[in-house]
């Protein structure tokens, strides 16, 4: 995954995961989670992250981009709306600082690393864009 001078993004690598069936330990079956579509991400973005199957990519309009496996919400495949200036992927979560430094989570929450509710700020700078 790679942001490019022209904020688009470049994808490459295994765009599948491996489904191994029950009833057998040889046979597997690719599926297609399309973590790296091959085209590539269009459009201009100012920052991009990577999870174990998902990427996100932030637009200039502090809205985020999702693409790949969307397994626990970690991928909305609309995006998600908001004013954020920063991204981050975990796993199987996805986190965003929003511009008031309150930071909104989504995705897998097993572990309560993406509280639903988000987490209450200020974190990050006083950013002014």
């Amino acid at each position: 995954l790679a942001l490019r001078p022209d904020g688009s993004v470049a994808c490459w690598g295994a765009q599948q995961d491996v489904d191994h069936p029950e009833d057998s330990d040889d046979d597997y079956y690719p599926i297609d989670l399309g973590q790296a579509p091959p085209a590539g991400i269009p459009g201009e973005f100012d920052a991009i992250a990577a999870g174990l199957y998902h990427s996100l990519a932030l637009r200039p309009d502090g809205t985020v981009v999702c693409w790949g496996d969307n397994d626990y919400g970690q991928a909305p495949p609309a995006g998600v709306d908001g004013d954020f200036v920063a991204i981050a992927a975990g796993s199987s979560h996805s986190l965003a600082l929003r511009r008031d430094g309150n930071i909104a989570c989504w995705g897998r929450n097993g572990d309560g690393q993406a509280p639903p509710a988000g987490v209450a700020g200020p974190f990050g700078r006083n950013i002014d864009m």
